[in-house]
């Protein structure tokens, strides 16, 4: 695994989820329960989710990406709003917003809120895994953003869309799993930037302790492994190693 840390990582969001077969048997009790184990556990500001809609990756090649409705969920911040437990009949979520502390202080975050969310919801199986990195990275006027990406990944094997603001990139495992890298200009006026989005995804995972865990850290490798085909030389610089 990729052991580089950086004191000024472009990373502005990560999101972990995992997907489950609608659960009928939630209440209202159960959101109550959830928030009230949410609070105890350090996460005191509880709202409820807005209505809106998720991009779906393909479980299967064959498939295309699909917006689905947000199913009804409970949000849980913590105090200073840079960490957030999501909840509900077809999800669990964990986010972590700047100032990230690192991967050692996200993923026991991670195993903690399913601990809650698997005493209240007693999940038997899970759809998907997600881990999900959002990257923006800046650039001037009259500098190209080439200096600081490869718009096509080296180690990525598969361009699938490429546009003159930005291009999409997948990659299948031979596990199954599918790793997909997004790059596209920031088109806010007077913004100069690219958001780099990578999302990991398994299908089926396993909910035992230690099989999950390793999971999640195959994910998260692989993420890492990915981001850094991506950057150039000049970023790593700017982003100041440790």
């Amino acid at each position: 695994m990729n052991k580089r840390k950086y004191k000024n990582p472009a990373l502005i969001e990560t999101v972990f989820e995992l997907r489950f077969p609608s659960n009928k048997e939630w209440s209202l009790a159960t959101f109550v329960n959830f928030a009230n184990k949410a609070k105890d556990a350090g996460y005191p500001d509880v709202v409820e989710g807005t209505p809106g809609f998720q991009f779906d990756f393909p479980v299967d090649q064959s498939d295309q990406p699909k917006m689905k409705p947000v199913a009804r969920r409970i949000q849980a911040w913590n105090k200073d709003k840079t960490a957030l437990l999501q909840a509900g009949t077809e999800i669990f979520a964990a986010n972590r917003r700047v100032p990230y502390l690192g991967w050692d202080n996200f993923l026991p975050s991670i195993l903690d809120g399913f601990a809650i969310y698997s005493k209240i919801a007693n999940p038997k199986k899970a759809e998907r895994l997600s881990l999900n990195y959002i990257n923006r990275i800046e650039f001037g006027p009259n500098d190209p953003p080439d200096n600081y990406i490869n718009f096509l990944p080296p180690g990525i094997k598969y361009a699938d869309h490429i546009q003159a603001f930005g291009c999409q990139t997948e990659q299948s495992f031979r596990d199954g799993d599918i790793i997909v890298v997004s790059a596209a200009r920031d088109l806010a006026p007077q913004t100069f930037a690219v958001i780099l989005n990578i999302v990991y995804v398994k299908k089926l995972p396993t909910l035992a302790l230690k099989g999950l865990k390793a999971s999640i850290e195959t994910a998260h490798s692989r993420l890492i492994e990915a981001f850094e085909a991506t950057i150039t030389d000049q970023q790593r610089e700017r982003m100041k190693q440790i």
